[in-house]
């Protein structure tokens, strides 16, 4: 790869961990087949507490899709009676840690029934003490917002818990204006957004307003369709990862387990100069299911991209004209490196707040500090962990 050495950790799986609840036991366990009619029933408890969250998987992960620089482990929180109380996922793959390949595992889809009944709120905190047991080097994203329960215990216990900027571009002002949540929580604020979009002012000045704070530069680069992520992805990745502090090995391998497919709903696009690549950019066609937010806007997300600092630009500038051709109202992303922050205020895109977090355990954390010179150079977007849970509808194609 580049001067990277590597340090692959291999940790024998925990057994059992018990806790004591309310003078209910519960175990942490990995999810079999056995355990499936519990979790129906878990489920069911949710749906008819009408809690507001996903539910847990009811088909038992297959273990035989898991390699050894990428695994997917299932866990459930099982009580005496062989009650389902929750669950979490447990991604461990390779990722780059400040010039080292490590395991690190990332802390996915935490669901505990003290959502819905109080007397099972310790189980959330059993479930994060379990994972970290079983992956010191830890991290978690997405979450929800710096206020909610999890990044809030995880400051607790001595996290680190930053926000992955939100970047937003408006492509069509009047459907941006008649559908977004924050200026229409009141009738004031519906009215003047109606007018706006209605006479086409709002529009105008959207637009106008975006032109100015954009730095127009001619291309350098060729954009086409990128059909696969073949040997010249990986040596974009190779060109590129000297400037990451912390990023997912985004060799061939992982990208194609990670995007299944190039395809629908995804428009993919390598840049290149001459017959080489020089970076890709990855759009995704969401289906929020956010619709207090973006109402019925089509929207765009710049969800994963890679190329050497100088080339950010174009890989920016490529995405926005891919999602105009494609009917967009809005694109958006979420994006930690200073490059991408750097091209994409300079692409004319705002800046809003962010609910989508990264969270360090303090283990990594060690690895990371200090965090003042890593922090402007990890690779982190919605691409990586679960950031495309909520947008996309729940049987679409992505990663376990």
């Amino acid at each position: 790869m580049h001067s990277a050495q590597r340090n692959r950790r291999t940790q024998a799986e925990p057994g059992p961990l018990p806790f004591t609840l309310e003078r209910v036991p519960i175990q942490i366990l990995p999810y079999g087949a056995s355990h499936i009619p519990a979790v129906k029933r878990f489920n069911a408890r949710f749906d008819a507490a009408k809690v507001d969250s996903f539910r847990i998987g009811e088909t038992a992960p297959e273990t035989s899709t898991q390699t050894a620089a990428d695994a997917f482990r299932s866990y459930l929180a099982v009580d005496e009676t062989g009650e389902v109380r929750g669950g979490y996922f447990l991604r461990v793959q390779e990722m780059l840690v400040r010039g080292s390949v490590r395991n690190v595992g990332q802390y996915r889809a935490p669901l505990s029934e003290g959502i819905a009944d109080k007397r099972y709120t310790a189980v959330g905190p059993m479930m994060l003490a379990h994972a970290i047991r079983t992956q010191p080097l830890l991290y978690s994203s997405g979450m929800g917002g710096l206020a909610l329960p999890l990044p809030r215990m995880m400051k607790s216990i001595g996290w680190h818990v930053m926000e992955a900027p939100f970047w937003f571009r408006v492509l069509h002002g009047a459907r941006f204006l008649r559908n977004i949540g924050p200026l229409r929580k009141d009738p004031v604020r519906r009215v003047a957004s109606d007018i706006l979009a209605f006479t086409g002012l709002g529009g105008a000045g959207i637009a106008i307003a975006q032109f100015l704070r954009a730095r127009i530069e001619a291309p350098a680069l060729r954009v086409e369709p990128l059909l696969s992520f073949d040997d010249r992805a990986a040596r974009v990745w190779q060109q590129s990862a000297v400037d990451y502090s912390f990023s997912a090995l985004r060799t061939g391998q992982y990208l194609q387990s990670n995007y299944p497919t190039l395809s629908t709903p995804y428009t993919t696009l390598g840049l290149s100069r001459g017959i080489e690549l020089a970076g890709w950019v990855n759009l995704l066609d969401c289906k929020p299911w956010n619709a207090a937010f973006f109402g019925n806007m089509k929207v765009a997300a710049i969800i994963d991209g890679v190329a050497p600092r100088e080339n950010v630009p174009e890989l920016v500038r490529a995405a926005v004209q891919a999602a105009k051709d494609n009917g967009s109202d809005m694109i958006f992303t979420n994006q930690t490196h200073q490059a991408w922050n750097d091209a994409l205020r300079n692409a004319g895109f705002w800046q809003g707040p962010s609910n989508y977090l990264l969270a360090f355990s303090k283990e990594l954390l060690k690895l990371l500090e200090p965090l003042d010179e890593t922090i402007p150079h990890i690779h982190f977007n919605r691409g990586d962990g679960d950031g495309r849970v909520n947008l996309l509808p729940p049987d679409a194609t992505q990663p376990a």
